[in-house]
């Protein structure tokens, strides 16, 4: 009788410890396809993220792209509705320019402003005729501006902006002519312009190439202004990458007596199809002080520029930092510079 419950238990024992080994190796086996299923996941995070990365460049080409294409499209209707309506097989040069400047003149503080410029052209025209619409005035110069704080002009909280029509015509290789005529709306007043821009092109002795350019615009209300100006440049060891420039210029303008005369004189180099570099010295005087102009001598500038595409060709970024001896701050040297990140649609 004891044997028999001896031989119960043992039996009993056996099966105990046969559902436990059994229990066990189910255990083993199952959980190794989730061991699997864990390590196939973190591969899944560690290649997620740069999928991550290239979903977002994806996103944003596309959306730059969709963006190009519907300005592209709009320039096409409107030079569809101007000219015969045909086609042009030609590319279209037209682009807009989206710029953000972070501001720092010498002796001023650090301001922010945004800009925006759009050029059309119409090859049905046989591109002859652009639409230009800019919030940048361009007639700004070293000899009307302060030339140690140039860049206060790319700071200034504005809400002005010019919208023209622009006819060109080469006379000669060498000779252009082109009238705007359009409207500005600056310093909350509007009004009506005309502009006619000449120039003309000449080689000099040493190799250098000079181009004079008179630009006269007359304004409705504020009356004329006019720019004559003198650009000598030269090339470095026959190369287009690397010149010299000297930009000579004056001006004149309605309420304001005698001439301004501004100077700019740089080297520039184009450090590949992406980086470009120049190195700059600015100065400016006046020959008679006027309003807002309390001595001859406005004082000089050195600055340093360099633009880089980067990430992607239509994307751009300009640092310039720069010193100078402003006669709006009796001529102490003072630093500053413009940080400036720019992008653009259309043909690049």
């Amino acid at each position: 009788m004891n044997l028999a419950c001896s031989a119960r238990q043992s039996i009993s024992d056996a099966r105990s410890w046969l559902l436990i080994l059994i229990f066990s190796f189910s255990s083993v086996f199952s959980t190794a396809p989730v061991a699997a299923d864990k390590k196939d996941n973190e591969q899944d995070d560690e290649e997620s993220q740069p999928r991550v990365l290239t979903d977002v460049g994806s996103l944003v080409d596309d959306t730059h792209g969709m963006i190009s294409e519907g300005f592209s499209s709009f320039i096409v209707q409107i030079d569809d509705f101007i000219g015969s309506g045909e086609l042009s097989s030609r590319d279209n040069s037209s682009w807009a320019r989206i710029r953000v400047d972070a501001v720092k003149p010498g002796a001023e503080e650090l301001r922010f402003a945004g800009k925006v410029k759009l050029r059309i052209v119409l090859p049905q025209s046989q591109q002859r005729f652009r639409l230009l619409v800019s919030n940048e005035d361009e007639a700004s110069s070293a000899a009307n501006s302060d030339a140690a704080q140039r860049e206060r002009i790319a700071g200034d909280d504005n809400n002005d902006v010019a919208l023209a029509l622009r006819f060109i015509r080469t006379a000669q290789d060498r000779v252009e002519l082109k009238y705007d005529i359009g409207a500005r709306y600056k310093d909350d007043k509007g009004q009506l312009f005309g502009r006619i821009i000449a120039g003309i092109e000449k080689q000099s002795r040493f190799r250098f190439t000079n181009t004079f350019t008179n630009n006269f615009t007359y304004f409705s209300s504020s009356g004329y202004r006019n720019n004559f100006r003198i650009d000598s440049r030269r090339n470095f060891f026959d190369r287009e990458s690397l010149f010299f420039r000297n930009s000579f210029e004056l001006s004149w303008r309605k309420g304001d007596k005698g001439v301004g005369i501004g100077e700019t004189i740089g080297i520039y180099a184009d450090l590949g199809k992406r980086r470009a570099l120049a190195l700059e010295g600015i100065t400016g005087y006046a020959t008679v002080r006027n309003e807002g102009v309390p001595k001859h001598y406005r004082g000089a500038e050195v600055r340093l520029r360099f633009r880089q595409s980067v990430w992607r060709p239509w994307f751009y970024y300009e640092i310039w930092p720069s010193v100078s001896w402003s006669s709006s701050n009796d001529y102490e040297q003072a630093y500053g510079g413009l940080f400036r990140i720019e992008v653009t649609l259309g043909k690049i």
